[in-house]
């Protein structure tokens, strides 16, 4: 199975430190004392996914990072390694590893030229035990910058206010 949680690794408390909105996505650094992880996705006020509208996130450090992905669509039989392919708007397809439960948490590696694929790509298409699910990626661009700059604090003090490098980034 693969990591669920940058977090997860350092068994301390996670909380939000803050949060950098563009658009519909947002991005979020996290941790205790230190910052442990970052994060972003698009916002969602539903507590759960409905037909058609998944809810997902992609949570990093400088290990690995993850696509976790929740849609109506799915239902699995308790947590176990799930086959899915990726496709992106272009065609290209990719096969990782995946695993899951009421949801599907999805390695997507930390090569930089993953990011951008997923930037460049107007959305992604999730297929998986004959069902496709297709996650709008529209905006994801738009935050990277700030994404990668969160993603450069790991380890750094946690401080609660948002730095002015994301907060120009995002405007």
């Amino acid at each position: 199975m693969i990591a669920t949680e940058a977090a997860a690794q350092g068994g301390a408390p996670v909380r939000r430190l803050d949060a950098a909105p563009q658009g519909p996505w947002t991005v979020v650094r996290a941790g205790g004392e230190t910052v442990s992880h970052c994060m972003m996705g698009v916002r969602s006020n539903a507590a759960n996914p409905e037909p058609g509208k998944p809810q997902f996130m992609i949570s990093a450090d400088h290990q690995f990072a993850v696509l976790r992905v929740r849609a109506a669509e799915w239902s699995f039989t308790g947590a176990r390694d799930i086959a899915v392919t990726l496709v992106t708007a272009d065609g290209t397809e990719r096969e990782p590893a995946a695993d899951g439960k009421d949801l599907i948490d999805i390695a997507l590696g930390t090569a930089p030229e993953r990011m951008a694929e997923l930037a460049g790509s107007n959305h992604l298409e999730i297929r998986t035990e004959g069902t496709a699910v297709r996650l709008p990626l529209v905006g994801l661009s738009a935050v990277l910058s700030a994404f990668r700059h969160c993603l450069a604090g790991i380890g750094q003090a946690a401080k609660l206010q948002i730095p002015p490098q994301i907060h120009a980034a995002v405007r």
